[in-house]
């Protein structure tokens, strides 16, 4: 640890409870919101760090010779232009609001089932499965390129290299992966699933989906071992996500993964928020995990990444949370930054391969400080609050919480 975290982290660990408590007992009993603006932000290497890769839906430069993966011809980007037949681009681009994943490959008879669904208007098939990427755990999806493309945001959808990498073997991570987990971009790295595969990174791009931390094309897919064709892609942009999700759990199955990819409308009454009690057992629990390394993938209770600091913290209260901040996002109605109070969730956006994408998470604490676990190399902290980047806060709401 560096001197100077060294010497901050225990007296913070020591202070922040009793001061964030006592915050809370003010702010929610009179209803006002504790909104003091400070200068300085711990998250400025956040917003420098997306400055050093704006172009990075192109493939790297000059890229090492890979070496061949068991049974493939793995091409180098080099090589791969005049070797892979050029991945058309999209017409139009097509909202995607679900992303289902069973256990096996679906069958004929349930896509069926799923395409006649109130509301659906286009469907994609996908292989989605989990694999250790260069040592860290990932939810990785196998994919047509020509087909995926067109369910991508505009940027990603627009890189004629990045679908010519993916659909010559390459593995694109999102952007939160990428530096999270600081993947060495344009590298040749060991890729887990049932099968260990050699597989260059190609790119850090967004694919809009929440959950997704990274995506080969359906070839790579199946000598990794992913279980194939066992997800769908679904386009329903005028039903209610929530019942729609219901229905094609019913259909694919109980132990059917859905993940929301848009934010749910829900009308209800006022009141229906977390309680004091409750706001302050997750401000307790997070400031308790102060001087926790950060670690992209961990839901404590020793290491945290900054989506698993909140559920983790969360659920101390009983209150269920959704895994990762894109669906944290969704979990109750926004409110300015003025009116925030404790226990509301603060939001960043950083990736510049899709601006209006959810990267990063804290827990307001009150008086303009929030608990947070930065990024890899740093600690869980009680810091300022940087406004450089905010994309919104949330007013967590337990009940729309627990259904996404």
């Amino acid at each position: 640890m560096p001197r100077r975290l060294a010497s901050v982290v225990p007296r913070v660990r020591g202070a922040a409870p009793i001061s964030i408590v006592a915050c809370v007992v003010l702010t929610v009993a009179t209803g006002a919101g504790a909104a003091t603006i400070r200068s300085g932000s711990n998250k400025a290497h956040r917003a420098s760090a997306a400055g050093q890769h704006l172009n990075t839906l192109a493939l790297p430069a000059a890229p090492a010779p890979a070496a061949p993966a068991p049974n493939t011809d793995f091409l180098s980007s080099d090589a791969m232009s005049a070797s892979v037949a050029a991945v058309p681009k999209p017409k139009r681009l097509t909202d995607a609001t679900l992303l289902v994943s069973g256990p096996r490959t679906l069958t004929p008879k349930q896509i069926s089932a799923i395409r006649h669904l109130d509301g659906v208007h286009s469907l994609l098939t996908v292989s989605a499965g989990a694999a250790v990427v260069d040592g860290h755990r990932a939810s990785v999806l196998g994919v047509r390129p020509a087909l995926f493309r067109a369910w991508t945001p505009k940027l990603t959808a627009a890189s004629q290299p990045l679908w010519q990498s993916i659909a010559g073997g390459e593995l694109t991570a999102s952007f939160d992966m990428g530096h999270d987990a600081q993947l060495p971009l344009g590298e040749t790295v060991p890729v887990r699933a049932a099968h260990d595969v050699p597989v260059r990174i190609g790119a850090f791009a967004s694919v809009g989906m929440a959950g997704v931390d990274a995506v080969v094309s359906d070839v790579r897919g199946r000598e990794l071992g992913l279980p194939h064709a066992n997800g769908i892609l679904i386009s329903a942009p005028h039903a209610d996500p929530a019942q729609l999700r219901s229905d094609v759990k019913s259909i694919v199955g109980k132990h059917a993964r859905a993940t929301l990819l848009r934010e749910m409308i829900v009308i209800r009454d006022a009141g229906e928020f977390m309680t004091r009690l409750q706001i302050n057992t997750i401000l307790r629990a997070a400031a308790g995990r102060v001087g926790k390394p950060y670690v992209w993938g961990a839901t404590g209770p020793d290491s945290f990444d900054c989506s698993g600091l909140v559920q983790w913290s969360f659920a101390h209260a009983g209150i269920r949370m959704p895994r990762v901040s894109q669906q944290q996002w969704f979990a109750g109605p926004h409110v300015a930054y003025a009116d925030a109070r404790p226990g509301d969730l603060l939001f960043w956006h950083y990736d510049p391969t899709d601006p209006t994408n959810i990267d990063h998470v804290a827990i307001y604490a009150g008086n303009g400080m929030m608990l947070v676990a930065p990024h890899t190399g740093l600690y869980v902290e009680y810091v300022p609050v940087p406004l450089t980047n905010l994309a919104g806060v949330v007013r967590v709401d337990p009940g729309i919480a627990a259904q996404i």
